[in-house]
């Protein structure tokens, strides 16, 4: 059979019978892939070719699942009309070979790349082997049907910074894909529609008027009924958890069973200004490469998340190969919730020691590391003892002292030195309880919008006096003791309850930290005697039979 020439290839053949020779061309074409919340470009080499045995191969480190593509794309094609060239060798190389490729997001472009070398579909570009400025991503369902992947926000970003701001993507990722700005996604819904795209016939996606856009709140935090006025006998853990908010203070609530702690922790988020673009631009990154993200705009609501105590270690910390976000990431810039405290498994509370201190967590693999972010407001939650009645009259506690110590001693010093707030969630009274709201006292200032508002000027004062936005929990040691404005006495008083109480230094610190903030609740311009006090007794109870 003669050698088939580039003019052999020039148009579109019918996708009844293969085309009337099997000559040799080389494609390429852009997709991508992500490690971490970091995108990859990577070019998508086809070479379909009669002088080589039959054969479909995956070449430039592709994972299981990436060579499991070749019978979806074989199947999408012949049920999608076309023909599939199985007397060719058809060789598909992923560039560059040097890291590992996994995933289905590369389903579209080889299908895309066989059409347009067996000349099933004309190629838009001038020369034969030119690579051209448009990125297809997708998934491969076996009757053509394109379905969306995780990280497309990542990929999309990754592609731009190349030159790249046209991308043909499954229709569920068009929203996502618009949201690395300059870069316009051409939707479609099966392989059919995807051809139509590559030949200018389908329009860009354009976001429907009234969604949210970039730097926009996806929906407003602390409403929808959720609201902190509705808790009752509470006031003064409403008065912490407001200082906890303000300045970014991990938080421990302890009480007994039914007082309320869960119902308090989920109203936090409400209490938290809204995201800012960098950081709400961040969290939509995390919850793309967690293949989670399901608004049609940047989150701009505070996540909060809540594992059950089951979670394994890297369901809370991340995890797989290649490695996925965990809770403690998808809580970037939020809170992360831990109700019931000690019955986490050990291994997995002593991982937060890091996050906690440098907000963000390293997985190792042996094809190299990854960084996720990981700040955010620790809110832990427990019962005092097993029976969760310790300090309590009524009900008695019916745990022995031994019970009692063996059940806190789950949880190690070094992570409870860690948290900055423990706050007693007393049991309200029956009357306060069953009071209707009306003839209740006011309680105006302890609303969630006058909560907001509070955090708000607080973390604006902070801002100010730290020249960015630091707040009072994240700022270094040094400059915290240079700017933070502590009168003599309040530093004097300190010392000696410092000594009393045997603070380590990394406690030392977190007392000022929340003293300065108490003071910004206050709008004060220096800290006093009065702070640090209400900052210690905050900091950790002098009652251990009742609080922590």
């Amino acid at each position: 059979m003669p050698e088939r020439t580039a003019a052999d290839f020039s148009g579109p053949t019918s996708s009844a019978s293969p085309p009337s020779a099997s000559g040799r061309r080389l494609v390429r074409l852009l997709s991508g892939d992500f490690w971490g919340i970091e995108g990859r470009p990577v070019e998508v080499q086809i070479d379909v070719s009669m002088h080589a045995s039959p054969g479909f191969n995956i070449v430039g480190l592709p994972s299981k699942s990436t060579r499991e593509s070749r019978e979806r794309i074989r199947a999408a094609i012949q049920n999608s009309g076309f023909f599939f060239p199985h007397e060719d060798h058809i060789l598909v190389n992923l560039a560059p070979a040097f890291q590992k490729k996994d995933g289905a997001v590369f389903d579209l472009a080889v299908a895309l790349g066989i059409l347009l070398a067996t000349a099933q579909v004309p190629h838009p570009a001038r020369g034969e082997s030119e690579i051209l400025p448009i990125g297809f991503l997708g998934e491969l369902g076996l009757e053509g049907e394109l379905r969306p992947v995780p990280g497309a926000l990542l990929i999309a970003s990754a592609l731009r910074s190349k030159g790249v701001h046209r991308l043909i993507v499954a229709e569920p990722n068009a929203a996502e894909v618009i949201l690395a700005r300059g870069v316009e996604a051409y939707p479609a819904r099966d392989l059919h529609q995807a051809i139509a795209a590559l030949g200018g016939r389908v329009p860009p996606y354009q976001r429907p008027a009234g969604e949210a856009a970039g730097g926009e709140r996806t929906q407003p935090p602390g409403e929808g009924g959720a609201d902190f006025i509705e808790v009752r006998g509470q006031e003064s853990t409403k008065r912490g958890i407001l200082a906890a908010a303000a300045g970014g203070h991990n938080l421990f609530l302890v009480g007994p069973p039914g007082v309320g702690k869960t119902m308090l922790a989920r109203r936090i988020p409400g209490i938290l200004p809204p995201l800012g673009f960098e950081d709400s631009l961040e969290v939509t990154r995390i919850y793309s490469a967690a293949g989670l993200l399901h608004s049609k705009g940047p989150i701009g609501a505070r996540p909060f998340r809540a594992p059950h105590h089951t979670i394994s270690y890297a369901g809370l910390v991340g995890g797989g190969n290649p490695p996925r976000p965990g809770e403690i990431s998808l809580a970037h810039c939020g809170v992360l919730f831990l109700d019931e405290l000690p019955e986490f498994p050990r291994r997995v509370l002593e991982m937060l020691r890091q996050p906690l201190e440098c907000g963000q967590i390293v997985i190792g693999r042996s094809t190299g590391s990854v960084a996720f972010p990981a700040r955010f407001l620790v809110v832990a939650a427990m019962n005092p003892c097993p029976c969760g009645y310790a300090g309590y009259s009524n009900p008695p506690c019916r745990c022995t002292p031994a019970m009692v110590e063996g059940y806190r001693q789950r949880l190690s010093g070094p992570l409870l030195d860690r948290i900055d707030l423990f706050l007693e969630v007393a049991q309200p009274s029956p009357q306060e309880v069953l009071r209707p709201r009306g003839e209740r006292r006011s309680t105006a200032g302890l609303s969630t919008a006058a909560m907001r508002n509070a955090v708000v000027q607080a973390r604006e004062i902070q801002a100010g006096r730290w020249g960015q936005p630091l707040l009072n929990s994240q700022v270094p040691h040094d400059l915290l003791l240079q700017r933070g404005r502590f009168e003599a006495k309040a530093l004097e008083r300190l010392t000696g309850e410092a000594e009393r109480r045997g603070l380590s230094a990394r406690g030392l610190g977190r007392v000022l930290r929340i003293a300065r903030t108490l003071a910004d609740l206050e709008a004060g311009a220096a800290v006093q005697e009065g702070h640090i006090l209400e900052a210690l007794l905050l900091r950790r109870p002098e009652a251990p039979a009742k609080n922590w």
